[in-house]
């Protein structure tokens, strides 16, 4: 199911504070969509466009803003400075926290986990469905990684 993506960010910030750097300029987004060499999707426009970045309760999503840790262009120039095999046609939209792995977005609104030496893990077919169950997401990736360098 496909949801309005400003309808669950206006619903996440029901039951949590909603943090937001507030609106972007459509020419800033174009920018740094060029800047990156990537088309980004709808949905990641149409967030942006409203919101620029955002957090709420666990979620840190990143956007278009000044602090380079919430910042799409500067974490994936980041991490494509930092890893060969980071794929050039995702942009990062949230630090997981662990081992410099990262949600990426493709410009088909797909979300998956990028983890440097492995294949992406899809996590979701767009932003909205992302956010409402990314949570669990999350959590299962933190719960995957602590266990296997306990291995």
């Amino acid at each position: 199911m496909n949801h309005n993506i400003i309808d669950v960010i206006n619903s996440l910030g029901e039951s949590d504070k909603l943090y937001s750097v507030g609106e972007t300029d459509f020419s800033e987004i174009v920018q740094a969509a060029e800047t990156l060499y990537v088309e980004f999707a709808k949905d990641f426009v149409e967030y942006v466009q409203r919101f620029g970045s955002i957090s709420v309760g666990s979620i840190e999503l990143c956007g278009i803003d000044e602090d380079p840790e919430c910042s799409t262009v500067d974490r994936t120039l980041e991490m494509r400075d930092l890893f060969s095999d980071f794929p050039m046609d995702c942009y990062v939209i949230e630090s997981v926290g662990i081992d410099n792995a990262v949600m990426v977005q493709k410009s088909d609104g797909k979300i998956y986990q990028f983890l440097h030496g492995h294949d992406l893990m899809f996590a979701a077919d767009s932003l909205s469905e992302y956010l409402l169950n990314g949570g669990d997401f999350r959590k299962e990736r933190v719960e995957y990684w602590k266990a296997r360098s306990n291995d």
